[in-house]
């Protein structure tokens, strides 16, 4: 079990953008829809200080014989795993995003004047940055005008990326706003305007979300890319993971609520839970194995998030956040 700090509000937006909901499947879905591998959404707002009563509301209503057919037929499709992404070099961004070709000397990392990039093959980290420096913002209504027309730019690059549709289980665009405002101005007198507009995707694979593999991209007028973050790794499933019975609804409250307790430390509390498939390390590599993710967000901003494994099946592996290779 891992457990880890964060700041957020607790509410829907809020979780969303932390990636903790996965009742949302579809390329382009920006609705949550009904399904048995996260948190009732009715649930979002429930608060209380009665743990046990939170998690029988919140614990994922899936049946673990099911969803271990879902994960013996994902082993069978990836039996050596899968990795779709084209971007194995430099050079195959500077040819995806048209950029000049850079002599680097053996470094994965580029930097000019004019933007920097990076890659780290092993672990299908990307990243892109253009220098704003100097430019001015872009008008507020521009943006909104240009909204659809960046998103659909954003999703033909990952597509051009390797990225299938079929691996994205929700995405949601919108736009970075800048507000100026003196101290004497009032509200209806703010000038607004706008930084970027962004998209964002986040993985998964078979219908079942990928922890941690997510897609970021912002673009100006004109469909200049701003920046592009991309963590998309190679999948696999734990290679020592051979059974694949899961752990019941009953052992899995015995095992969170312990957790939960301490995580709370006794404050009145939400909870919500999503199955997915979490980075772990072994041997040096990445590997995947099966987890529910448990996020404990009290009314103020001070949270928690920590992970049970479903297989009944103890395997070896170190926690903690995977180094890129």
């Amino acid at each position: 079990m891992i457990t880890k700090k964060l700041r957020l509000r607790a509410g829907l937006a809020g979780l969303i953008g932390f990636g903790l909901l996965a009742p949302l499947a579809g390329a382009g879905a920006a609705v949550a829809t009904a399904s048995d591998l996260g948190s009732p959404a009715d649930t979002a707002q429930l608060f209380s200080e009665d743990y046990a009563r939170l998690i029988e509301a919140t614990l994922p209503a899936f049946r673990s014989d099911e969803l271990a057919r879902r994960l013996a037929l994902l082993r069978e499709k990836y039996p050596n795993g899968e990795n779709t992404v084209t971007l194995r070099k430099l050079s195959d961004i500077e040819a995806l995003l048209g950029l000049p070709h850079a002599t680097t000397g053996g470094s994965d990392y580029v930097a000019t004047k004019t933007h920097a990039y990076g890659i780290s093959a092993g672990s299908g980290r990307v990243h892109f940055a253009r220098n704003l420096e100097g430019q001015p913002p872009m008008a507020f209504e521009e943006a909104q005008r240009s909204q659809r027309e960046i998103e659909a730019r954003h999703f033909d690059l990952l597509q051009r990326a390797g990225i299938s549709p079929a691996q994205v289980l929700f995405t949601t665009s919108g736009i970075v706003s800048l507000r100026t405002q003196s101290a004497d101005m009032s509200d209806e007198k703010a000038l607004l305007a706008a930084d970027s507009v962004y998209t964002y995707a986040l993985r998964s694979i078979e219908g079942l979300q990928v922890e941690g593999s997510e897609a970021r991209l912002a673009s100006r007028s004109g469909g200049d890319l701003v920046s592009l973050s991309l963590r998309w790794p190679a999948l696999q499933l734990h290679p020592q993971l051979t059974s694949f019975k899961l752990k019941s609804a009953e052992e899995l409250k015995r095992e969170i609520l312990p957790q939960v307790k301490q995580a709370a430390n006794g404050a009145v509390v939400n909870l919500q839970m999503a199955v997915v498939l979490r980075p772990v390390s072994l041997d040096g590599r990445r590997v995947f194995v099966p987890s529910l993710k448990v996020g404990v967000l009290p009314k103020e901003e001070a949270g928690a998030v920590f992970y049970v494994d479903l297989p009944q099946q103890a395997l070896a592996y170190k926690e903690g956040d995977v180094i890129d290779r």
